[in-house]
């Protein structure tokens, strides 16, 4: 734990989630962002971007409330959530929205490897964080039990 308090607890996994969640939120507006319009028309891949944005302003916000958060089953709840979001965020790219057919476009070349690499390492993460909250459940319950014998 980084921070450890009856008011506010931070793992060094909750705050490597949150890195994660706000990597991701501004590479996708720049650094992995799709393609650009050609022309009028946008591409199939304008649409994934767009939901990849979007996706990425809920990870914000729940990563804040989750950060903020002093209750473990909550955050546990917010983990729940959060490997959901990863999981569709994988499968958006070429998936449930089609990507452009060339593979040098940066749809494929950029912005498809990077959303399934920080995935990844977000499901690691909320994983491992998931995994300290149960850990200090069982703590928790493991005291009440024994002021009650």
């Amino acid at each position: 734990m980084i921070v450890n308090s009856k008011r506010f607890k931070l793992s060094i996994a909750e705050l490597l989630m949150y890195v994660i969640a706000v990597w991701y939120a501004i590479g996708i507006r720049g650094m992995f962002k799709v393609c650009e319009p050609m022309g009028d028309s946008f591409m199939s891949c304008h649409w994934a971007g767009e939901t990849l944005k979007a996706m990425s302003i809920l990870m914000l916000v729940l990563g804040l409330m989750h950060i903020l958060m002093p209750d473990e089953r909550v955050k546990l709840g917010m983990d729940i959530a959060f490997v959901g979001i990863y999981v569709c965020m994988l499968m958006i790219p070429g998936g449930a929205i089609n990507l452009c057919m060339m593979e040098d476009m940066r749809c494929r070349s950029l912005t498809q490897p990077w959303t399934i690499g920080l995935s990844i390492a977000g499901i690691i993460m909320v994983l491992a964080d998931a995994f300290i909250c149960l850990s200090a459940l069982n703590k928790a319950k493991h005291r009440r039990e024994d002021q009650e014998d």
